[in-house]
């Protein structure tokens, strides 16, 4: 574990520890419940240390914290297909651990449609990482080279496979018209009849131009970048759909001023236009999946408990995200 990683208050909320867990313990049984011919009873005993290890991480404990989302991470990408039920299933008992530690929220109430989506987007305005200090110093101020090679590394790991997500997601909805929305989004995403053109490959030339690999080193990452991670997975994989909505309403509704920022850098940096182009498109289109995600909302926010849902997966995303840029600013800084 980094020990220069530090974990804000926000990401240790104070309820109760499950039964004590071991990491090392907790990562051999896992590695033993995901081999070939793997017993049952081996995979719930795997189960219940991974529990045990998530409750003692989020109340607190620093070392479980940062291994519970190493092997969540692990559940969550692409591995072995004949492990895929399992970890599904395994990753889906962590979540509902996680569910017991969603912010309490002690000042909500319900509002009508119209004045729920104002706070929600009063609520994205005010915490936008567009905000944040590092941002500040890449898009105002005169970042090196460096700075913006290391920032566009980690731009790559959390925007990759961003279709993903969207594809998650439009699996909760039973209705066609409702699960539409996302497969619009999807079909751009990759690359409507041109695959070539598809966004992570536009992307991917930006990357090859300042030589960043486009191989994730999953194991590598921070803890606090893990988590931001699996907290994407893990909403748009949740039963209620109020999760997975306002995490990806979150990222949408920011994304043309966060890409038309991210593009003019480039322009000052003097990057041609074909490994710029990814942030050139962004910079204007996503403005159009923002309103068909709302109406979608819409549809669901008359209810209160979702609208309470929604804010508690809005308030936890923003605090996952803070801490995770707090970290990446303090490593540019360090370089």
């Amino acid at each position: 574990m980094n020990n220069d990683t530090t974990y804000p208050d926000a990401l240790k909320p104070q309820s109760r520890v499950g039964q004590a867990g071991s990491p090392t313990a907790a990562s051999e049984l896992l590695d033993v419940a995901l081999r070939p011919g793997a017993s049952y009873a081996q995979v719930t005993v795997a189960l219940e240390a991974l529990l045990a290890l998530t409750s003692k991480g989020l109340a607190g404990d620093e070392a479980s914290y940062a291994q519970y989302q190493s092997l969540l991470l692990d559940l969550h990408i692409p591995g072995e297909p004949r492990t895929e039920p399992t970890r599904r299933w395994m990753a889906s008992q962590i979540y509902q651990v996680e569910d017991q530690f969603a912010p309490a929220l002690a000042d909500f109430t319900a509002l009508p449609v119209d004045q729920f989506r104002k706070r929600v987007d009063a609520e994205i305005a005010e915490r936008s990482r567009v905000k944040h200090p590092m941002s500040a110093y890449l898009f105002e101020g005169t970042p090196s080279v460096e700075d913006v090679r290391f920032f566009l590394e980690h731009h790559w790991t959390r925007s990759y496979n961003f279709y993903s997500l969207l594809a998650e997601l439009a699996f909760r909805f039973e209705a066609i018209e409702d699960a539409s929305v996302f497969y619009r989004n999807l079909y751009g995403e990759a690359g409507a009849e041109a695959p070539d053109r598809s966004h992570p490959a536009l992307l991917s030339h930006l990357m090859t131009y300042f030589d960043i690999p486009l191989r994730v080193d999953f194991p590598a990452l921070d803890p606090l970048e893990k988590a931001y991670l699996n907290n994407r997975i893990r909403c748009v994989r949740h039963t209620d759909v109020a999760w997975g909505l306002a995490l990806l309403y979150a990222v949408e509704s920011v994304s043309c001023v966060n890409h038309r920022r991210i593009y003019e850098l480039l322009q000052r940096l003097d990057v041609p236009e074909e490994p710029s182009e990814f942030h050139r498109l962004h910079g204007t289109q996503d403005e159009i999946d923002t309103e068909e995600m709302w109406e979608l909302i819409a549809k669901f926010a008359p209810d209160a408990t979702f609208q309470h849902k929604f804010m508690q997966s809005l308030t936890r995303h923003f605090e996952i995200n803070r801490a995770y840029f707090d970290m990446l600013w303090k490593k540019m800084q360090q370089q």
